[in-house]
């Protein structure tokens, strides 16, 4: 059963371009790696891995191995012109602040990645 799915989700992702936001994180990091072991061709938009072990990660699982956009989701025009120039056929959104602790000290800031950032991919899409 595990061979048959495997083989459905290459099927679907073969050759697809997906656009996945968050790709520092260690769940898109691992996501982007999934999904080129799938076939896909993949672009990420994110800040920096806020920890040195998470840039480490990312370097040795995915530097040169897709299109990597430095960039925060609260700024709707960068992200706009990364996706317009990425033309993705799928978009992954995972970017967010998801440290809960921080968001008890910058609950702005939060609301702003989390719920603002949401809205701009919504409407970049």
């Amino acid at each position: 059963m595990a061979g048959v799915v495997k083989e459905e989700m290459a099927r679907f992702c073969r050759g697809k371009r997906v656009f996945v936001t968050g790709h520092t994180g260690f769940k898109g990091t691992w996501l982007c790696k999934l999904l080129l072991h799938l076939g896909a061709e993949v672009a990420g938009y994110a800040l920096p891995s806020p920890t040195e072990e998470g840039g480490r990660l990312f370097k040795n699982v995915l530097e040169g191995k897709i299109r990597s956009v430095q960039g925060d989701v609260r700024d709707k025009a960068a992200l706009q012109k990364a996706m317009t120039d990425f033309s993705p056929e799928i978009v992954l959104h995972l970017a967010a602040q998801p440290i809960v602790l921080e968001s008890y000290k910058k609950p702005v800031l939060t609301y702003e990645t989390n719920v603002m950032g949401t809205v701009n991919v919504l409407e970049c899409v």
